[in-house]
């Protein structure tokens, strides 16, 4: 399973970003995966007890942030592996309700969805408790057997066919996120077709960022900087001449016209660390950066799930959880972190698109040998700002707004 993608970005909104990992068991060992396997194997889960404990504490600092800074508009909580449904559709039952009455309080606009990779009936089942689903997909790197494909691929049209109508309680917002491994670039848009003859609409195509399972197979799956920019290019044509259709939203495509045309940079097409993000394992440690968490020795920000004894006022001692979201968060270890994230690499500091891209992620700049295309796929930023600056070409939002300009004019005449 990849990292849950962020809601698609918005000019002007701030998001938060909290990925829950209430286990990284998986029945998968896709070969680009961001944890590895060895990890998935001695993974904890995450009892309801710690699952509410972590929404808890988003709601209290998330409530804090409002009152004192507003810092932001928006929460994106994910809930994610591994694969979250091995956790069991009782233990979804009796934990989810308890969370969205929770996150009812929050002050700000919130997403809450799941990361699926809906390959048993037991993932089909938990999905339909969320509002939101998210699966994802890729050639080559991700099913061990064709039977898990297969059962994918009925999962997903059972889904979509349930998500599209309003008389079937369950979700009606499903997502397909993509890695770009080397399989997925080399078949160009044709995956984009493959996902829509499914029935999909909003897909996010995420660059392939080499960590866990992934790095250890990173010569056979990872694309060239250079290849991945092309994909983008191909991916935003065909998503240019495909747009008539309302529903139809493929990132990073979309978010970088907004981006350009806006002339800010979006939440979810830079390091979600950038704008604010918290990684919580199963075990309870705490990480800013998303993919570190699929590795066994990143260095925690405080493990939320330590507890120590309380001694009561009727003489009874029990235990209590030390620390919470809020001390994490604001503890020195993780503002360090998010400082580090912000400050440019020296090849960013002269690009002329550092302001949008913000160096795109640190990891990829990591490997980079400073040749050719960059990390953050300036070849692609140039195209789409080619687009928007000398050919007229608009983000969804700016459609809209000339649409209502004109509605105005047609009711004042």
């Amino acid at each position: 399973m990849m990292p849950g993608i962020s809601t698609s970005g918005v000019a002007g909104r701030t998001t938060f970003l909290f990925q829950i990992n209430v286990t990284r068991r998986c029945q998968l060992r896709c070969s680009h995966c961001y944890i590895l396997s060895d990890k998935k194997d001695t993974s904890p889960d995450m009892t309801e007890e710690e699952f509410l404990h972590v929404v808890s504490g988003i709601v209290e600092h998330m409530k804090a942030d409002y009152n004192f800074s507003m810092r932001y508009t928006y929460v994106d909580i994910h809930v994610i592996g591994g694969e979250p449904s091995m956790l069991g559709v009782d233990f979804f039952k009796s934990a989810l309700p308890k969370a969205k009455a929770m996150l009812a309080e929050l002050p700000q606009e919130f997403s809450f969805s799941i990361v699926t990779n809906l390959v048993t009936r037991e993932a089909l089942e938990v999905a339909r408790l969320f509002d939101k689903v998210s699966t994802s997909y890729e050639r080559s790197t991700r099913f061990n057997k064709r039977k898990q494909e297969e059962i994918w691929r009925s999962n997903v049209q059972t889904l979509m066919a349930e998500s599209k109508d309003l008389a079937i309680p369950g979700p009606k917002d499903f997502s397909v996120t993509t890695a770009l491994v080397r399989p997925v670039v080399e078949a160009g848009t044709g995956i984009i077709e493959e996902l829509t003859e499914l029935g999909f609409t909003k897909m996010h195509f995420g660059f392939f960022i080499p960590s866990g399972d992934g790095d250890i197979n990173a010569k056979l799956v990872q694309p060239k900087h250079s290849e991945t920019a092309a994909f983008y290019i191909k991916a935003l044509d065909w998503y240019l001449e495909h747009r008539s259709n309302e529903e139809l939203w493929i990132n990073p495509c979309e978010s970088w016209l907004e981006a350009v045309y806006r002339n800010v940079p979006l939440d979810d097409v830079v390091c979600p660390i950038v704008h604010g993000a918290l990684d919580i394992d199963s075990d309870g440690r705490t990480v800013s950066c998303i993919e570190k968490g699929g590795t066994n020795d990143y260095v925690s920000h405080g493990n939320i799930f330590e507890k120590a004894e309380k001694q009561n006022s009727d003489g009874t001692v029990t235990m209590e959880f030390v620390r919470g979201i809020p001390e994490v968060l604001t503890s020195q270890s993780y503002l360090k972190e998010v400082a580090s994230a912000r400050r440019l690499p020296l090849p960013c500091k002269t690009c002329d698109e550092r302001h949008l891209c913000q160096a795109n992620c640190h990891v990829l700049h990591g490997q980079w040998n400073g040749e050719g295309e960059c990390p953050g796929f300036k070849t692609f930023i140039k195209y789409a700002r080619n687009l928007v600056e000398n050919h007229g070409v608009l983000p969804r939002s700016a459609m809209k707004e000339k649409e209502s300009e004109v509605g105005n004019i047609i009711a004042i005449g």
